[in-house]
């Protein structure tokens, strides 16, 4: 289901799924800044070499579902089933940039999903935009920086290399960077103003929002005429 409606940032998500007849709920508190640097921090990304081949390997799920321990509301002795709270990993990572152009130069689009709405179903909300400022050279060569920081564990030969996230330095530039944006409310009043932005957005939404500015653009291209 798509909307209009703002994404409400300062009150409880409620993600809502169904098992056949059975309908189960689950309320998600406000994830806070520090939290989702835990989650990316936790996010566990390898190549390693085997033999003649380069394995590498992504595990983002183990992290999303200890961030769920600590964000989704329960009560005492109730267990959450595994394939719940990977749902609601899901739908708490769901921002992303269409696969578009951006709208003007500095404007970023995103669609996510967020909450439940009154018929009970999930929100997609495809009318979210965040306008920046152009990164500066400065700014371009931290995020390019931490973005390739690696250490090879167990020696250079046979070792794993583990790759770091630069998610907590696009967190920091798009606080630098932000304008304005769309789509976003806090208790029913849009967010103005740099500061203000920083201070409410979701921190996920800030990182899949930014990090769209450190991609080139794809050039037009004419391919030759076949003979």
């Amino acid at each position: 289901m798509s909307t209009n409606q703002p994404i409400e940032l300062a009150q409880p998500r409620i993600i809502a799924m169904s098992e056949g007849s059975r309908r189960f709920e689950y309320t998600v508190s406000r994830i806070s800044q520090d939290l989702w640097f835990k989650y990316f921090d936790g996010i566990l990304s390898t190549a390693e070499r085997c033999g003649k081949e380069v394995v590498q390997r992504v595990d983002t799920s183990t992290a999303g579902l200890e961030l769920v321990d600590q964000v989704v509301a329960r009560e005492e002795g109730i267990r959450i089933p595994l394939q719940h709270k990977l749902t609601v990993v899901n739908v708490l990572t769901s921002a992303y940039v269409p696969d578009q152009e951006m709208q003007g130069f500095g404007q970023v689009p995103l669609i996510a999903l967020w909450s439940a709405g009154a018929s009970g179903a999930l929100r997609r909300h495809k009318d979210l935009v965040h306008v920046f400022e152009e990164p500066t050279a400065e700014q371009n060569r931290r995020y390019r920086r931490d973005d390739s920081r690696a250490q090879i564990i167990g020696g250079s030969r046979k070792g794993t290399t583990v790759f770091r996230g630069a998610q907590r330095t696009l967190a920091a530039l798009y606080d630098e960077l932000i304008v304005s944006v769309a789509g976003y409310a806090v208790n029913g009043v849009a967010l103005e103003g740099r500061e203000e932005i920083a201070r409410h957005m979701d921190t996920y939404h800030k990182v899949a929002a930014v990090a769209r500015l450190f991609v080139p653009q794809d050039p037009d291209l004419e391919e030759d005429e076949e003979e």
